[in-house]
């Protein structure tokens, strides 16, 4: 499941990923993007994860075609959870574009929140 968060809005896009994201609910969030980044030409951007997705090989191609073709129009990505593969995750995406992005533990939400958007 992936549901937007309420403290979305303007240029800042957050959502919470809980158990699994089906394609669906995956092109609904990456369209909000779109539309976000179409209204402001770049966004903040804030996922909050409980667990590490389990995903599909075929969605997951889709997944990173969405983010390489998109990155440029992030300026800020918080990755808000607890599994060490976020860690690593954050490192190389952040190694790979101009694009500022941080980990934080579930505990540290709301300092994700106020680093996102300063």
């Amino acid at each position: 499941m992936i549901q937007e968060l309420p403290v979305s809005g303007g240029k800042l896009t957050a959502f919470e990923v809980k158990e699994n994201v089906t394609e669906e609910e995956f092109n609904e969030a990456a369209q909000l993007m779109k539309n976000r980044m179409d209204e402001h030409e770049n966004i903040r951007l804030l996922v909050k994860f409980h667990e590490l997705p389990v995903r599909e090989v075929s969605s997951i191609t889709d997944r990173i075609s969405f983010a390489k073709d998109n990155l440029e129009h992030i300026e800020k990505y918080a990755i808000v959870g607890d599994s060490k593969a976020f860690a690593v995750a954050a490192k190389l995406v952040g190694s790979a574009s101009d694009t500022e992005i941080k980990r934080f533990e579930l505990s540290d939400e709301e300092r994700a929140l106020d680093w996102v958007l300063e």
